[in-house]
């Protein structure tokens, strides 16, 4: 028996949570179609998973909270989205909705007017979240999908005030959907893969939800079928290799308010990497700057400066450091792990060890939490995974402690990373020799191809053994363990000191150990057990 949906005529505060939890259905629906194709034919692609978990603890925050307008509704499910955050595109995606949270202060209702801005507020938010935007992502998809969203509403009277969203949503799905379809053409990856970009489908995949329940039509996406929709979003970001990272807390001035707007704008006059959050009453800022004490003084003219931290990422350390910014407590370490073997290794390092998840990555808010519970006031996190990078960043806005975060994007780099592991030492510097010995690392990732497709000049069919080399597709064989030998090749094994090779739950360790010794028959091979799922063999190497 179904029941029958109506049009909603009005978007108040209900109507609000309506077309957030339609927008979440969509995603769950559609999050196997999005997971199933990507650019690399792995079949742990997450991104809609990652979208679908993102959404889904935004509109069940929205559906508990007490919030009656559409005002404070959305504001709920971009805090509910910002503790659930998981992958890239979920952290993404939860800024969008702050930053359409953030359009709507004050209104009751939403009209066609403010569903445009709240769209226009989404793409803002949704470039500020990433350092290097770019073009040909779920971004561009957002971004047209705002404007549309605009010129619909400047045709209606009165600009949209009072209006209906329906012409507005309807404008904004079309530009989306032509969008969407022109990121091929943007990034090279994705059109010598022949598929659009996943971030940007799960754009396209929400705004049909809401679209969908706007109208009290049952949600179609028979679309989506088949080949041909969708990748895996991958942001590039530039590491930081200068300056301070810079953290503080803001109280109000005495018996006045924090100016949010104008903290934001101040810290990114200073720098860059800025996440502002909070409000009135109390505000967290985290930027990359090379001025950290004219930064701090321009501050204090807002409110006072507490919990100030500042890791140097540069030459200007001992003079910051003698001001008292160092922190001297006792360092703990939390790993992303996936494995039984893998999680043993980081635990023996001295490591707290979360489960990254088959696809659907831990949220910010559980790293965050997961990082507390160590009772350290300094926490190194390796994400070991790049998908998890954003959500570990976001997790430093959210954790009572400090954390600082080594961009190990493999296991390998995260175990590289963690041997080095003393929890006697100053964090900020630790950190950075982790980061150092990380990067020295060359990963190779076995699996089996989950779909035909053509990548970084490779041609995959699916169920044959495919190599992945520090992230692009290197290889493709009949075999995991003739690719497993075929990837150690085009990482330069050949040429390197030590190979380890970590057996997955489905590997070979004496297969491993043939291939490993075959492509580098003059370096060190260790074998070990990974237990790793979905890939049966990730190896390193390091010269």
């Amino acid at each position: 028996m179904s029941t029958e949906l109506r049009p909603l005529g009005r978007v108040d505060g209900e109507g609000l949570r309506e077309l957030f939890e339609a927008a979440a259905a969509a995603l769950a629906a559609a999050a196997e179609a999005i997971n199933a194709i990507n650019v690399y034919p792995v079949p742990d692609g997450d991104t809609g998973s990652n979208m679908a978990a993102t959404m889904r603890e935004g509109a069940a925050a929205a559906r508990s909270g007490t919030g009656e307008g559409a005002a404070a509704v959305a504001a709920e499910a971009a805090r509910g989205a910002l503790y659930g955050a998981r992958g890239n595109s979920g952290v993404i995606l939860s800024q969008a909705l702050r930053g359409f949270a953030d359009a709507l202060a004050g209104a009751d209702e939403v009209d066609a007017a403010r569903l445009a801005a709240g769209l226009e507020g989404a793409a803002r938010a949704a470039y500020r979240a990433v350092s290097q935007p770019q073009e040909g992502t779920m971004l561009t998809v957002l971004r047209e999908a705002a404007g549309a969203a605009a010129a619909a509403a400047a045709e209606l009277q009165g600009g949209g005030a009072g209006q209906p969203c329906l012409p507005v949503l309807e404008r904004a799905l079309t530009a989306a959907t032509v969008a969407e379809a022109r990121t091929m053409e943007m990034l090279p990856s994705l059109r010598e893969a022949g598929v659009p970009d996943a971030g940007g489908e799960g754009i396209c995949v929400l705004l049909e939800g809401m679209l969908a329940r706007l109208r009290g039509e049952a949600l179609d996406l028979s679309h989506l079928a088949g080949d041909g929709h969708a990748r895996e979003f991958a942001a590039a970001h530039a590491e930081e290799t200068s300056g301070f990272c810079t953290e503080f807390v803001l109280e109000p001035p005495p018996g006045g308010t924090v100016d949010v707007a104008g903290l934001r704008a101040l810290a990114e006059s200073f720098g860059d990497s800025v996440v502002v959050v909070g409000d009135e009453r109390l505000a967290r800022v985290h930027v990359h700057t090379e001025q950290p004490e004219a930064l701090l003084a321009a501050a204090g003219r807002l409110g006072t400066p507490r919990r100030v931290k500042v890791d140097d990422m540069g030459a200007q350390r001992e003079r910051f450091e003698a001001a008292g910014s160092g922190a001297t407590a006792a360092v703990g370490m939390l790993a992303l792990s996936r494995g039984d073997g893998f999680d043993r290794l980081f635990e023996s390092l001295g490591a707290r060890v979360v489960d990254l998840g088959d696809r659907e990555k831990p949220a910010a808010g559980e790293i965050a939490r997961a990082a507390e519970e160590l009772g350290a006031a300094d926490v190194i996190v390796l994400p070991n995974h790049k998908n998890v990078l954003l959500a570990a960043e976001q997790a430093r806005q959210l954790a009572r402690c400090t954390l600082h975060v080594v961009p190990t994007a493999t296991l390998p780099q995260g175990v590289a990373a963690a041997l080095l592991f003393d929890p006697g030492q100053r964090a900020p510097e630790l950190a950075a020799r982790m980061a150092e010995a990380a990067r020295r690392v060359r990963t190779v990732e076995v699996t089996v191809a989950a779909a035909s497709r053509t990548a970084d000049g490779v041609e995959v069919q699916a169920g044959q053994g495919i190599a992945v080399v520090d992230g692009r597709l290197a290889a493709a064989r009949a075999t995991p363990e003739e690719a497993l030998a075929a990837g150690l090749t085009a990482a330069g094994a050949a040429d390197g000191a030590l190979v380890t090779v970590y057996v997955g739950a489905d590997g070979d360790a004496e297969a491993a150990r043939a291939a490993a010794v075959a492509a580098a028959p003059g370096a060190e091979v260790e074998v070990i057990e990974g237990g790793q799922p979905i890939y049966p063999y990730i190896a390193s190497v390091e010269a």
